[in-house]
């Protein structure tokens, strides 16, 4: 099923799409995109110099790591690439590490879901690029299906692990909480001292 999915696709491609499933494999190398977003997102939440380069540099920590593990991992595997055992299959770009598991895959999910624990607004947009990401792999024959799902899920963890490290570091800041929905608490609001908190009528909140 594996070599059917891959053979299928590589025989049902749209001229259109090849340069741009390229290209986000060219931005993900590494994480390059994540790291990228993550200085975005620092200047957004006016964290300043300092604390956007931190942010950064975990995300890159997450992403590098997510990449090493999926290299120690083929380093078992050795499989081949789609291209190598079906001679249908042209791919658009070649690589010969080995195929198992996907590391864009895993670097994508990795920078992606510690970019949506940081700012859960921006989790369906940077949850959406890292699976087009990882389908763009199959796409352009570089990998089975089951590459990217094992890539996807070495990486999420990763990201998740840095997305706590992240929350904690910079979440108290209150730009920060303008981008990340906190509980609607008084607390969390941090109503101005002397304005009571707003009932709604019919509740007792004694």
């Amino acid at each position: 099923m594996d070599g059917r999915i891959a053979v299928w696709t590589a025989a049902h491609r749209v001229g259109l799409l090849d340069d741009p499933a390229v290209w986000l494999g060219t931005i993900e190398k590494l994480g390059a995109v994540w790291v990228v977003a993550a200085l975005l997102l620092g200047a957004a939440a006016r964290l300043g110099a300092v604390r956007t380069i931190e942010l950064a540099l975990l995300t890159f920590a997450a992403t590098f790591t997510a990449d090493a593990l999926s290299f120690l991992v083929k380093d078992v595997t050795h499989r081949a690439r789609p291209f190598e055992r079906h001679p249908s299959i042209h791919p658009l770009y070649t690589v010969h590490s080995s195929s198992f598991p996907a590391g864009h895959a895993a670097t994508a999910f990795a920078g992606a879901v510690l970019l949506a624990l940081v700012a859960p607004r921006l989790a369906p947009f940077a949850l959406a690029l890292a699976t087009l990401i990882a389908a763009s792999r199959v796409y352009v024959g570089v990998h089975y299906p089951t590459d990217v799902l094992a890539g996807a899920a070495l990486g999420a963890p990763v990201g998740a692990l840095a997305g706590s490290i992240a929350r904690k570091r910079f979440v108290e800041r209150r730009a920060w909480r303008e981008l990340v929905p906190l509980p609607s608490t008084r607390a969390a609001r941090r109503l101005p001292p002397g304005r009571p908190e707003t009932r709604e009528p019919g509740i007792d909140r004694t």
